[in-house]
């Protein structure tokens, strides 16, 4: 059964008066450094809830936009939090541990805004990337996979937005408005629950199911809280080498609740059963 639904230095900060207006971090004239590919980058689907942006004091995160940002930083965060922008990358430092603060992403052009809850935690640590996706690249990948077919490629593979969202469907929504995708298949996988695929020993986690598509492995995990008090997950403290983690809930609550559980959709580049859970 899936789960029920309930609907990542120090220098002393500048002094600021609280009637000073947001500064609008702008885009920065100069050459954006190169990509690194592979487990540095963490992907997040943006559908309607706030992107949560975990940073590490005295540690540079890079946030890829899918546009070109203007982004506002409140005077409280004035001294505190440092945003330059590179094109469609954010360059964000905390310069002390910071609450969660909401900003706002305004793309230059048109009309998308973003909103993001911005946080710095010492003892955190997070992928040095993260990229945020709009939900509408997943209808790229339609088109992708009917231009696959249009070459007489029987089984063209999704994309990983497409195959979370394929995952997610299988779950949640009724048989009739689940897609078919001739480049997706359903893998075996083990249901038992699993110890120490997330850490801290409040959440228990076990397999719903699990999808591939060309090289791609997506993996649905129900997580449940097994506490008496409200868990906000971290996809920070999971095990593995994942591409990817998207709670469909990002909060469970207490023990017995209605919505103490939620499903967790990973994605990696082999099948679940052979990511090793060292890290």
């Amino acid at each position: 059964m899936p789960p029920a639904a309930s609907g990542t230095r120090t220098t002393a900060p500048a002094e600021t008066s609280d009637d000073q207006p947001p500064t609008a971090a702008k885009p920065a004239n100069r050459v954006a450094a190169p990509t690194p590919i592979g487990g540095r980058t963490e992907h997040v689907l943006f559908d309607r809830l706030p992107v949560p942006i975990l940073l590490a004091p005295g540690r540079e995160r890079l946030v890829q936009f899918p546009f070109v940002p203007l982004i506002d930083v409140p005077p409280s965060l004035q001294g505190l939090l440092e945003v330059q922008i590179i094109e469609d990358t954010a360059y964000l430092t905390a310069h002390s541990p910071v609450p969660r603060t909401r900003l706002v992403a305004h793309a230059i052009e048109g009309g998308t805004k973003l909103p993001l809850d911005v946080e710095a935690v010492d003892g955190k640590d997070a992928r040095p990337i993260l990229q945020i996706h709009l939900p509408s690249e997943a209808s790229a990948d339609d088109d992708d996979s009917a231009a696959g077919a249009a070459r007489g490629n029987p089984d063209p593979a999704v994309g990983m937005i497409q195959l979370t969202r394929y995952a997610a469907q299988v779950l949640y929504a009724p048989s009739r408005l689940i897609p078919t995708y001739a480049g997706v298949r359903q893998e075996p996988v083990d249901r038992k629950p699993v110890v120490g695929l997330y850490r801290g020993g409040e959440v228990e986690t076990a397999p719903l199911g699990a999808w591939s598509s060309g090289a791609l492995h997506v993996t649905a995990i129900r997580f449940t809280n097994r506490s008496t008090h409200p868990v906000e997950l971290d996809m920070e403290r999971l095990r593995g080498r994942w591409i990817a983690a998207t709670p469909q809930h990002w909060r469970l609550l207490p023990k017995g609740s209605e919505a103490d559980t939620t499903a967790v959709y990973l994605v990696s580049d082999r099948p679940y059963a052979t990511v090793a859970l060292w890290r």
